[in-house]
């Protein structure tokens, strides 16, 4: 049975200028901090199994924004574990509708960890999934102490804004169905002129985060790039260690048939461990691999549909822009034909073509959430005609997903269009919609859901309407 070990700190917070002390449990994570500052209860921490207070230890700040710290850690947890290194993130963190105050809320909590953990001033580096990855990318410039950035399914960061003076290491996971995707290989020029030591390790797959095995590869990236640097001593053992798994993960890619990964995980490596170790072998295979028919097959492949996948994202966003201007839903049917080709696209024999259609469908979709985000906060009021064309969008987008289509049957009933409000219902129950309560809540709907009509198409799907209907 697996010993469980207490850690017992008695230090002085800078923050309250008192003594207190902290109970952390090593190899779990803490959450409720017995501590009299806010930002210090709004944390939760995970130490390693092997954490001596002796040491001093990097740390992963997860920059988390699904409002679920403790599962952002708990996917980072093992990585962590393997590497040796602390976790952290704020709770409060996705409360901060700026980004100066999330800004600020990271800052003061890397603060307060230094005051009570022996962390590695050189190695405090920020981490996230998605939106929280975005995010951590921006923390390097913003806040100095940040050595470094790891990201899970995120974009790359705003190259505009990265100061070559001040460069930080960057390592990102990313699915290559991710819509980012093309955004991300096109970032790759950019990051070096930037000096930032990069590295994009990329996988396949429908869209989802990388497995436990690549993560920890991430987060040995990380420590192999500060060993680089100078920043700690060389560690012989990680880095043959490291090396072959890469070059592991690379095999299986071949072997599996996933040859652009096999490659970039190659390609990676040589990058990665030059001056670390002998390359010659990961440079054998690669050229070995280059040679091969069935890379130069998927290689030309990716880049025909590349093009293709560049002009179909320029119509899409030129088009939505158009109709969200001019508030034109005649062109829903165009819309609908493209989602038809998209779909084909994910049916598709060629795995190149599947992950085309994926790509296509997560742009489409965050485009269209970018414009609802607009929608909702661009002026005093909500541009209401601008909600309702999108949601019906998104209706064609997500066709399982009831929020979209309750927006529609709202807006369309607080302006009497109750045609198109009984029809986008209609649409709703031929899902399997079934909450009838949240129906007749349902806002702006007070003379809709009075309606023999609504009723009607209430008892027809969920067998019993709250009003009864006219013969």
């Amino acid at each position: 049975m697996k010993k469980s070990y207490f850690l017992f700190l008695v230090l002085l917070s800078a923050f309250t200028a008192q003594a207190q002390e902290l109970r952390l449990k090593k190899g779990a994570i803490n959450e409720n901090l017995p501590v009299i500052d806010s930002i210090g209860q709004d944390l939760s921490i995970y130490l390693p199994s092997d954490f001596d207070p002796a040491g001093s230890w990097p740390v992963l700040f997860v920059c988390d924004f699904s409002g679920d710290t403790n599962r952002a850690l708990r996917y980072f947890q093992g990585a962590a574990e393997l590497n040796g290194y602390i976790l952290a993130a704020s709770r409060k963190l996705v409360d901060s509708t700026q980004l100066t105050d999330g800004v600020l809320r990271f800052a003061r909590s890397l603060e307060f960890l230094h005051g009570i953990l022996p962390l590695d001033k050189d190695r405090l580096y920020a981490a996230g999934i998605g939106k929280g990855g975005e995010f951590a990318s921006l923390m390097p410039n913003l806040v100095r102490a940040v050595s470094g950035v790891l990201t899970a399914g995120a974009g790359p960061p705003n190259t505009e804004l990265l100061n070559a003076r001040e460069p930080f290491d960057y390592v990102a996971l990313l699915s290559r169905s991710d819509y980012r995707y093309p955004n991300m290989r096109l970032a790759e020029e950019p990051l070096s002129r930037k000096r930032l030591d990069h590295h994009q390790l990329y996988y396949n797959g429908s869209g989802g985060l990388p497995d436990e095995d690549l993560l920890g590869l991430g987060v040995a990236t990380l420590t192999l790039l500060a060993i680089k640097a100078g920043v700690i001593p060389t560690d012989s053992v990680l880095v043959r260690e490291t090396l072959q798994g890469y070059r592991s993960r690379s095999d299986v890619m071949r072997q599996q048939g996933d040859v652009l990964v096999a490659y970039n995980m190659l390609e990676q490596a040589i990058d990665l461990f030059d001056g670390l170790a002998d390359t010659g072998d990961l440079k054998d295979a690669q050229r070995s691999l280059r040679r091969t028919s069935a890379y130069r097959t998927r290689k030309r492949e990716a880049a025909n549909l590349a093009l293709k996948e560049e002009i179909l994202r320029q119509d899409y966003a030129y088009y939505l822009e158009e109709d969200v201007l001019n508030f034109n839903l005649d062109n829903l049917g165009w819309w609908r034909h493209q989602l038809e080709t998209i779909a084909k696209y994910k049916a598709g024999a060629s795995p190149e073509d599947q992950r085309l259609g994926l790509r296509l469908e997560g742009y489409l979709r965050a485009l269209a959430d970018d414009y609802i985000r607009i929608a909702r906060t661009a002026g005093e009021q909500p541009d209401d005609d601008a909600l309702v064309l999108l949601h019906m969008l998104k209706t064609l987008i997500d066709p399982e997903v009831p929020a979209n289509y309750l927006t529609v049957i709202s807006l369309a009933s607080k302006y009497d269009d109750f045609g198109t409000a009984l029809f986008y219902l209609e649409e709703l129950l031929k899902t399997g919609y079934a909450d009838r309560q949240r129906l007749y809540d349902l806002e702006h709907t007070a003379l809709l859901r009075i309606s023999p009509e609504f009723n009607a198409l209430v008892e027809k799907y969920l067998q019993e309407a709250r009003y009864e209907i006219p013969e």
